[in-house]
């Protein structure tokens, strides 16, 4: 199953109390926002909490069947886990992946790991009980028959069956295939049947459950009410110990069976708390924290190479962005999101910002991804470039409705627009051209994003105004879970190893939480389901439909790109190990190698 991160793993543009004192083996990270407190996937988890939920092995790390490979970022089958893997093609091009466990594998509480607790994952994320409350989470949407089990006209997934505790198998539908990532499709990481659903049984076929309604309904709300807020048992190498004060606290797991290389945790305790990006440098001097990953600004940066502070230094898999709602009145008009692109100096970002430890990038990609690097000028040479330009903007503008005046009768006259008049465009019926963004509060990027597009707009009779709050209520808003109005928010997009963007930008997922803009375009979903069709050895025609698509997102603009920029992880002297961080691997997906100094 393609356990996919639907979670909001987006950082503030804003990277970054508290004390540590160096204290014994414990390591002290700091978060530059809020963490929500959601552990399980599926729900409204941030860009902090995932990094809890990566040290459980909650995120397809722990006793997953499959890894990243740190060099390639390829999907392999993770030998610490899986014994065998024998992959069958039948008919219809269905694809069955049948899996032999390794002996030994155990829980956090000492309980077995057996193959009821991968396909009791896949039986239970694809409920569409579950999915009511974990509107994030896609289940195995790719298994055969997931429909059918999925909407509850069958009791069966098809797709799914268990054989015994070290056996088991997941058959792709053939009507996904071919897929360029092929084996994320029936990749699966355990979850606890014994913590999340006690009585939970499988039918005779191995391929639902036998329990009844009441039952399921109850290990639902277990988990909704439970277990993401406080787990009680992990597969990964730490296990949970405490989330208050907005500080997380996980300690290790000595019954982890190390990651694919068998490396296993060697620090004891991880404390993730809250510490303003202004003061991460500060108080990794006074030893109050033991690392602020992440680091993108640059008088921080430069702050911490005058202390002699060391630092892992990598190019970001991911871009800084200000996300535009395309189903919100009127950033659902495409020329009204183009012309804001045009209001907006990017290189400011990077220079005022990012200290030039960044580079402005033009569609959704970050620096460091294989597909760019091997396709700069290809992909540069199509794209629209949104520099500052009010007579693009206001020609753009003038292709919408909004040519009026205040009474909708009167020509609205551009030269009249500036930045101390109140003189805004209108469309026919009175409706003034007005976007309302919401930004983090205490960040830079917010500030400078309002201190540019406030004038700017103005000049071009768009009333631009912004709201700031807390990252938590950023996602809500963004994300639909909290009814709002406003149209555009500022933060950032860290990609994974796969660079599939269904379930970020095709229309399906519209109104669930993953399309964060809530575009729907035909064009885009075409090219979006072309990308994917790829065999997974078919390098140049994936490559070839990722520059399409970046093409037309370009286009649309559902979101304004600032930049992509180099990633600082900056960390106290006694830390070792940092070097095994890589652009698709973080320091919570690193942590078996990372250790304290004594």
């Amino acid at each position: 199953m393609k356990k996919l991160m639907l979670t909001l793993l987006a950082s503030l543009l804003v990277l970054a109390g508290c004390s540590s004192k160096g204290s014994g083996n414990t390591l002290t990270v700091a978060a530059p926002d809020k963490l929500k407190g959601d552990f399980v996937a599926g729900f409204s988890s941030g860009a902090y909490d995932a990094w809890v939920m990566r040290l459980m092995g909650n995120l397809s790390t722990g006793a997953s069947t499959h890894y990243v490979d740190r060099a390639t970022g390829e999907y392999k089958v993770n030998p610490t886990v899986v014994e065998k893997l024998d992959i069958k093609e039948g008919e219809n091009g269905n694809k069955t992946y049948s899996y032999t466990l390794k002996d030994g594998l155990k829980w956090s509480d000492g309980e077995a790991i057996t193959a009821k607790d991968f396909v009791f994952s896949v039986l239970f994320r694809s409920l569409g009980e579950w999915q009511n409350v974990a509107t994030m989470d896609a289940g195995a949407q790719d298994l055969l028959g997931y429909k059918a089990y999925q909407d509850g006209s069958s009791k069966e997934f098809e797709g799914v069956k268990y054989i015994d505790d070290k056996h088991f198998e997941l058959t792709i539908d053939g009507e996904n295939l071919p897929y360029y990532y092929e084996q994320t499709f029936a990749a699966v990481t355990p979850d606890p049947a014994h913590a999340w659903m006690k009585d939970a049984k499988f039918n005779a076929n191995g391929n639902g459950f036998d329990n009844t309604a009441e039952e399921i309904a109850a290990g639902v709300k277990n988990v909704a009410e439970k277990e993401r807020y406080a787990p009680t048992v992990t597969s990964g190498a730490y296990k949970f110990d405490s989330f208050k004060d907005d500080t997380a606290v996980v300690v290790k797991n000595d019954n982890y069976a190390g990651n694919f290389e068998g490396e296993k945790a060697k620090i004891d305790k991880i404390v993730v708390r809250v510490v303003s990006t202004d003061v991460q440098v500060q108080s990794l001097e006074k030893g109050e924290i033991d690392m602020a990953p992440g680091m993108i600004e640059g008088k921080h940066i430069n702050k911490a190479k005058e202390l002699d502070l060391p630092m892992h230094t990598y190019p970001r898999n991911g871009f800084g962005n200000i996300v535009l709602k395309a189903n919100k009145f009127p950033t659902d008009i495409t020329e009204v999101r183009q012309a804001m692109g045009f209001l907006l100096d990017r290189q400011e970002f990077v220079n005022n910002i990012a200290g030039g430890y960044a580079k402005v990038v033009d569609g959704p990609y970050g620096l460091s991804q294989w597909f760019y690097t091997e396709n700069q000028d290809k992909i540069e040479s199509q794209l629209i470039k949104y520099t500052y330009n009010l007579d693009e903007a206001n020609k753009l503008l003038d292709k919408t409705e909004f040519i009026y005046e205040a009474d909708g009768k009167t020509p609205f006259d551009a030269s009249k627009a500036s930045d101390t008049a109140a003189y805004y465009r209108h469309n026919k019926d009175g409706k003034q051209l007005a976007v309302k963004h919401f930004g983090t509060e205490k960040n830079d990027i917010s500030t400078l994003i309002n201190t540019q597009l406030k004038p700017s707009a103005a000049k071009v009779g768009m009333n631009f105004s912004m709201d700031t709050g807390d990252f938590a209520t950023l996602g809500d808003y963004m994300q639909g879970r909290k009814e709002n109005d406003y149209n555009s928010f500022n933060l950032a997009t860290s990609f994974t190893a796969i660079y599939d963007p269904y379930t970020g930008f095709h229309s399906d997922w519209v109104g669930r939480g993953t399309n964060w803009s809530d575009l729907a375009d035909s064009e885009l979903d075409n090219l979006i389901m072309s990308m994917r069709r790829h065999e997974p050895t078919d390098r140049e025609g994936f490559s070839d439909d990722v520059v399409k698509y970046i093409v037309r997102w370009n286009e649309l603009l559902p979101s304004i790109p600032l930049y992509s920029n180099t990633y600082h992880d900056i960390y106290a002297k006694r830390v070792e190990g940092m070097d095994k961080i890589t652009p698709l691997l973080n320091w919570d997906q690193t942590i078996e190698y990372i250790s304290i100094a004594k």
